[in-house]
């Protein structure tokens, strides 16, 4: 079966929140807002671009890495830099036109994901050829290619899909040695919820890493295995990790382990529904909590 959209078609679609987050650069600069002031509610400004919320969080938070605008939980979005110059769309320089070549050295993860490249990061933003004016502000699109990354709430989605298999498989045919293996993983959360200091984000991430890669390696199926391990290692790539620093505290890990706790329980019992039903509760609140409310 062929699809028919064209690659190029594709390829950009995948990359929404970049589009967005070049639509906002321009919106805000075009609101003549100073820095250091409120920027609108996410709600309002979603409305006012006409896009979801989830892709507009995603673009806050490029522009945040960009050090354009401040994400304040409980209170915010503020604009860091009202200086931010946008040029007529079809107008570019030769700034632009090195934004366009791929990276010379691609970025790594760290080294406790395996220090997998993400070759992804170091592509330029494609356009499609035979209609340029569907991009709108092409220069500052591509001067967000840098920050290109799978979206995050397509990863959770991908996740859910696959997770949720893999979950019910593992109730059936999950060996001894890998149930102690995923019980393990729920007593290093403990743990690290016990100390409570600078290092418990950390250690929680990497229980929670080894909970789902084990879960993984229930199915002895290296194209799983793999697959399951790359999409948990995107929350280390710059977006993804920018929305688990805001978004990651007591409260949510608190939620995270009490929804591993059933999916362990369920796949211990053998119960191959309710283990099934566990991961799509787990990752379906994963992604409320990183969409939560921010002021």
């Amino acid at each position: 079966m062929t699809s028919d959209i064209p690659p190029s078609s594709r390829k950009i679609a995948t990359r929404a929140y970049l589009q967005t987050a070049a639509q906002l650069r321009t919106h805000i600069a075009n609101m003549r807002i100073d820095a250091g002031a409120r920027l609108p509610s996410e709600r309002e400004l979603a409305q006012q671009l006409g896009v979801s919320r989830p892709t507009l969080r995603e673009a806050l938070i490029v522009l945040e890495l960009q050090d354009e605008v401040e994400i304040r939980i409980g209170s915010g979005i503020y604009v860091k830099n009202s200086n931010v110059q946008t040029r007529p769309q079809g107008q570019t320089d030769h700034a632009d036109a090195d934004l366009a070549r791929p990276s010379a050295s691609p970025q790594t993860l760290p080294a406790e994901t395996g220090e997998v490249a993400d070759q992804q990061q170091t592509q330029a933003l494609e356009i499609p050829c035979n209609d340029p004016e569907s991009v709108p502000h092409l220069p500052t699109a591509l001067m967000l290619h840098s920050v290109a990354e799978d979206s995050p709430k397509e990863v959770n989605q991908m996740r859910y899909f696959l997770e949720s298999a893999v979950a019910a498989e593992a109730a059936r045919f999950m060996s001894p040695t890998l149930r102690k293996k995923l019980r393990k993983s729920l007593t290093d959360m403990q743990a690290a919820m016990a100390q409570n200091d600078t290092s418990t984000n950390a250690r929680m991430a990497d229980a929670d890493r080894l909970f789902h890669t084990t879960l993984a390696q229930s199915t002895d199926n290296q194209l799983v295995i793999q697959t399951i391990t790359g999409l948990f290692d995107q929350r280390y790539r710059p977006i993804a990790r920018s929305m688990h620093r805001h978004f990651d505290d007591h409260r949510a890990w608190l939620a995270a382990m009490q929804e591993h706790e059933q999916i362990c329980q369920a796949i211990e019992e053998r119960d191959p529904l309710q283990a099934q039903a566990a991961m799509q509760r787990h990752l379906t609140r994963a992604h409320q909590r990183l969409m939560a409310i921010i002021g």
